[in-house]
């Protein structure tokens, strides 16, 4: 008796993944510490290892404020909600010994329970190219004062509290964009060590490694 096959749609060919262009650099890297001996090894090598694990590092949430200004509670109220940990500094502590030295976080959020001193006005002020929000910790949200119309007004002593919503969707969107952020940081890392006299050779076909991305 003949065999009948009927016809079957033809399944497509199954495409290996594409490689991560970050995975590429971090194997050039790699290897260039474990065979470059003493021509490349040095602040240049370290500088490159360092941009690569930036890539890769956990979100660094930074909660700002001042002395009870809820900075704590709302840290607290995101970690129960979401599970996030972010980190909580004393925005005083920041002004007085002028945060601009320090590495930027991937997201701020600034605590204000009281009308902003002068220091706290020029901190929100500077320039900055991560995500930035406002927030009211405190006060009343039908009637807010004067100083704080128009920023969110916040309670979060209780994790489930309705106003914690803008807070919760601005991280969201904020860490969404964060990958091609990152692939930005280390763009740009790529190009300021590709005039380095050590390791510009390796900068340079780092940024040839990540594609698109890079120099082509």
């Amino acid at each position: 008796m003949p065999i009948v096959t009927h016809d079957t749609a033809p399944r497509p060919t199954a495409r290996p993944p594409i490689a991560d262009p970050v995975s590429r650099v971090r194997r050039m890297v790699g290897s260039a510490r474990e065979h470059g001996g003493d021509r490349i090894v040095g602040d240049g090598l370290g500088e490159l290892e360092l941009a690569l694990a930036r890539v890769d590092a956990p979100a660094d949430i930074r909660v700002r404020g001042g002395l009870g200004s809820g900075r704590r509670t709302l840290a607290a109220a995101l970690r129960t909600r979401r599970g996030w940990r972010p980190a909580i500094d004393d925005l005083d502590v920041l002004a007085a010994h002028d945060g601009a030295a320090r590495t930027p976080p991937d997201v701020e959020i600034i605590c204000l329970r009281t009308a902003p001193c002068r220091h706290e006005e020029a901190w929100v002020r500077r320039p900055r190219a991560h995500p930035l929000l406002v927030v009211a910790t405190g006060v009343d949200e039908a009637a807010p004062p004067r100083w704080a119309r128009g920023l969110p007004a916040v309670d979060a002593r209780r994790a489930s509290d309705g106003s914690l919503d803008v807070v919760v969707s601005f991280l969201d969107r904020a860490l969404e964009g964060l990958p091609a952020v990152r692939l930005a940081r280390l763009e740009a890392e790529l190009e300021r060590l590709s005039v380095h006299d050590r390791v510009g050779d390796l900068a340079e076909a780092a940024l040839c490694a990540l594609g698109p991305q890079g120099r082509t």
